[in-house]
């Protein structure tokens, strides 16, 4: 069972310098999972590094939220496609 440490988005908006809003965009186009408890907005140690990702492509490379998603959908192919790759190399291996 796997166990994460959850930060509280205020903390992290704080930290970063954005608005709590935008947090909530994020959550509202799928690209990030927020866990609310108490009325406070927290996310997963895992979800830490996303938006931290997805945040140097906001604003570092000037990619709105249409885009980030469509790049998150493009990295994410291109991981099953390596998984799948190395599937059949392992498959491939057998028959040497």
């Amino acid at each position: 069972m796997e166990r994460y440490l959850f930060i509280p988005i205020e903390q992290f908006c704080s930290s970063h310098q954005i608005e709590i809003q935008w947090i909530k965009s994020l959550e509202d186009y799928g690209l990030i999972t927020v866990i609310y408890e108490k009325e406070e907005l927290f996310v997963s140690e895992k979800e830490l590094i996303k938006l931290e990702r997805i945040l140097t492509f906001y604003r570092d490379l000037e990619i709105n939220l249409a885009g980030i998603e469509t790049v998150f959908h493009l990295l994410e192919r291109l991981e099953n496609a390596q998984e799948r790759v190395r599937y059949l190399e392992n498959k491939l291996q057998k028959f040497e």
